[in-house]
């Protein structure tokens, strides 16, 4: 049998609205400064490498420009993997010249870990 207090509460469960959110029909807020995705600016970029350097999980990698771009970018960039990333924001801090952020976008889930790879010329016009 079930003690006498737990009938209240079984009653108080039944009208009131569940913790739980109907993803991905609604969401919640996600804070102001939540780490999720970079954001990359090539143009603010000084290719001084800081960011591979200290990221924890190795998840930053300096790659040259391809053929097409190597006369607008010379040196050596960031590309990112997502799936190696932590979210630890250490590369945001590091970064000299703010050219690397963390935004608040957190819905990244992915089948193809191809997707998750932030090439630093993705969106560069040549």
């Amino acid at each position: 049998m079930a003690p006498i207090g737990m009938i209240p509460r079984l009653f108080q469960n039944l009208v009131n609205r569940p913790m739980t959110v109907s993803f991905p029909k609604e969401s919640i807020p996600i804070p102001e400064d939540y780490r999720g995705e970079h954001k990359y600016e090539i143009d603010k970029c000084i290719s001084c490498g800081l960011c591979a350097r200290i990221c924890p999980n190795r998840a930053i990698e300096m790659v040259e420009a391809p053929a097409s771009q190597e006369e607008k970018y010379p040196k050596r960039y960031p590309k990112i993997d997502l799936g190696k990333c932590c979210f630890c924001a250490l590369c945001q801090d590091i970064c000299p010249k703010d050219a690397l952020r963390l935004t608040n976008n957190v819905f990244l889930a992915t089948f193809d870990p191809s997707t998750v790879i932030r090439d630093p010329f993705e969106g560069v016009e040549d």
